[in-house]
């Protein structure tokens, strides 16, 4: 309870840090429209038809500006009761968004494009940012699909590996995602937490007779709640494939994900890291198939289990978002440094459309 407390004020932290940040530029973006519109007045024709096709241009990314945040706002909530196919909508969504902004952003320069300093800006805000994360979001919400909820535990029940192409899709998406908003923040080799409590988290992994305790939640918690979600991320864009090995030679958080179905087993060695060990949990968590063990004998285990899974899900994809939600505010705003900076000189005689 006292991490979901936690997790959960980092993230009102964060959106109350972003809205103020969204609220500047909106601001700033408010600014040049007026300083345009009140220079517009009382000049010749030529000067005042620039001035106005910049107001309405500025009025337009503004739109999209306010709209992208719209589109893309509130918490995940996700909780002990999400299933995976809410995360693979959630996914689809983002890759809509992208989209969306994508064809909000060409219908502008469409109708007034001859203006090349603008239209270059916007192509590579397009193309760098936009079409990158709606290709990962598009490639990870094949990977999170199924009917089950993310810990998957239910009592008196063995652990299942994910299915190894949900989770090469899960990792493979995520990454394209890392590489154009993350970039180097997190790192997949924190560390924290005590190597006996890490290796019992192998357990969680395998059998009902052995497996699945409140105690084996308790250190996979104590995992998750070492490490940051740009930990976490970093742990997923860094594993290799989902290749099946026992639970005792798994070296990434994709093996971790897909580990085989044993009894009594600990984690292995080069897996013992907080950040693999919270990746492999969201993995396992959001890929198809992924189960974790539920003590055959502890009503109370199965609930921990799933709540872990769940913190480590929902740590992760915050994360995600709000570096998402960032990346394009920030392209957004430098579409908007580059309209103040446009003259009437760099009009072109032809208009052309963005991304095409």
């Amino acid at each position: 309870m006292k991490e979901k407390k936690e997790l959960g004020e980092i993230g009102r932290k964060e959106e109350r840090r972003e809205g103020r940040e969204r609220r500047r530029i909106v601001m700033m973006m408010m600014v040049v429209m007026m300083v345009m519109g009140c220079n517009s007045g009382g000049v010749k024709d030529p000067e005042k038809l620039f001035l106005s096709e910049m107001v309405n241009l500025g009025r337009g990314f503004l739109d999209v500006f306010v709209s992208f945040g719209d589109m893309i706002t509130g918490t995940l909530g996700i909780k002990a009761e999400t299933k995976k196919s809410e995360i693979g909508a959630y996914f689809t969504k983002v890759e809509n968004t992208m989209k969306i902004v994508k064809e909000k952003l060409q219908a502008e320069i469409a109708k007034r494009g001859n203006y090349e300093k603008i239209k270059a800006v916007v192509d590579k805000f397009i193309t760098d940012i936009l079409d990158r994360i709606a290709v990962g979001a598009n490639e990870a919400a094949k990977g999170a699909a199924g009917e089950f909820v993310l810990g998957g535990a239910v009592v008196n029940q063995d652990g299942e590996p994910a299915e190894s192409a949900s989770v090469d899709a899960l990792v493979k998406g995520i990454r394209q995602i890392v590489e154009v908003v993350l970039e180097d923040k997190g790192s997949a080799g924190t560390n924290k937490t005590g190597s006996t409590e890490q290796q019992s988290i192998g357990k969680l992994l395998g059998q009902k007779t052995n497996g699945g305790t409140e105690q084996q939640a308790a250190a996979a918690g104590a995992s998750v709640g070492a490490v940051s979600g740009a930990d976490i991320l970093q742990a997923i864009s860094k594993s290799g494939n989902a290749i099946k090995k026992a639970i005792d030679q798994v070296t990434n958080a994709a093996e971790i994900a897909v580990a085989n179905k044993e009894d009594n087993k600990d984690l292995g060695d080069l897996a013992r890291k907080d950040a693999v060990i919270a990746a492999g949990i969201a993995l396992r968590a959001m890929a198809k198939g992924g189960k974790f063990a539920a003590k055959q004998d502890e009503s109370k285990s199965a609930h921990a289990i799933n709540g872990v899974a769940a913190n480590a899900v929902s740590k992760t994809l915050s994360t995600l978002i709000i570096a998402i939600r960032n990346s394009v505010d920030s392209g957004l705003k430098k579409i908007n440094e580059v309209l103040a900076t446009v003259k009437q000189e760099d009009k072109s005689s032809e208009a052309t459309v963005s991304g095409q």
